[in-house]
């Protein structure tokens, strides 16, 4: 709260307390945010793990494809995490693996959001028979499971890190379609959406800054929860040798290979499997802060509205 000075002319010169600008409502959020402990620490967590694959070629001390000629050596000074069977340095790889991985989650997730929102807007918002279509469409993608969805599509379009992502984000999009969908519908009976009808403004306008922002919340909470589960579905798919070929790297390939030599080198498993749960573990804790974070916003702004 702040104070101007107004002239009285009778007493005189007084300080009349005058309300503070409010907050913008993402510092309310992030404050909000910032209070839980266990989703900030998975931030931190991703944040820095991200960094370490941006600044892979940087840090890592050998090429992705660079061999040694050590082979199944253990941790030293020059290996760091050792080298796997073909003399390959695990710590550079690892880098490199993290990289790749979160690049095709994320992208993956991105397409998923972008065809979900654009195919839930038109169900929700036109109705009738569109909605009917697109509805039984999605029914059908998600009467397969997710993973075996990607396969189907990657075995179609070819191996390769970039069939992976397209093949993801198919498996993705009808969960998003759905959200935005059952969101639209509620959003749309609302009465500053049924004024801004009156008033003669045009669907896309409406979309756009009525029915948009009231829809954001929950999309952004199940982007984070779909990265972490996109990050699994990645590794599964690297491991039967759909996405990632050699000599690039990814999470999955690198269980992959490790995978032959785990009763005697188990660090080959063990190294990039601890990265990729704590990955997901970290997006599934931030997106459970985040939707904290905003239900909290949404139950202060209800108490305000009854009072």
């Amino acid at each position: 709260m702040t104070t101007f000075e107004t002239i009285d002319p009778e007493l005189g010169p007084t300080q009349v307390p005058t309300l503070a600008p409010p907050r913008p409502a993402w510092r309310n959020t992030w404050r909000r945010f910032r209070r839980q402990k266990i989703a900030m620490l998975a931030a931190i967590v991703i944040v820095v793990i991200t960094l370490a694959g941006l600044l892979a070629p940087f840090l890592a001390p050998h090429g992705i494809d660079e061999m040694t000629s050590e082979f199944m050596a253990t941790f030293s000074k020059q290996h760091w995490l050792g080298t796997d069977n073909t003399g390959f340095d695990l710590y550079s790889r690892l880098l490199f693996g993290i990289r790749t991985s979160l690049l095709a989650s994320l992208v993956a997730v991105a397409l998923a959001l972008t065809g979900g929102v654009l195919l839930g807007l038109v169900s929700g918002y036109v109705g009738g028979w569109v909605d009917t279509v697109l509805m039984r469409c999605t029914d059908a993608i998600m009467a397969l499971p997710g993973l075996l969805m990607a396969m189907a599509v990657v075995g179609i379009l070819g191996h390769g890190v970039f069939n992976a992502m397209i093949g993801l984000s198919v498996a993705f999009m009808p969960g998003f379609a759905r959200l935005v969908r059952g969101q639209v519908l509620a959003v749309k009976e609302e009465s500053f959406v049924e004024a801004a009808k009156v008033i003669g403004a045009r669907s896309p306008r409406i979309i756009r800054t009525h029915i948009l922002p009231n829809i954001a919340s929950p999309l952004i909470v199940q982007a984070f929860v779909s990265v972490g589960f996109a990050l699994l579905a990645e590794g599964a798919l690297a491991y039967i040798g759909l996405s990632v070929q050699p000599p690039d790297a990814s999470l999955g390939s690198l269980l992959q290979q490790g995978f032959t030599f785990i009763n005697n080198t188990p660090r080959l498993v063990l190294v990039p499997g601890i990265v990729i749960v704590l990955l997901s573990l970290s997006f599934n804790a931030v997106a459970d802060g985040i939707r904290d974070a905003l239900a909290n916003k949404e139950r202060v702004a209800d108490v305000g509205a009854q009072a």
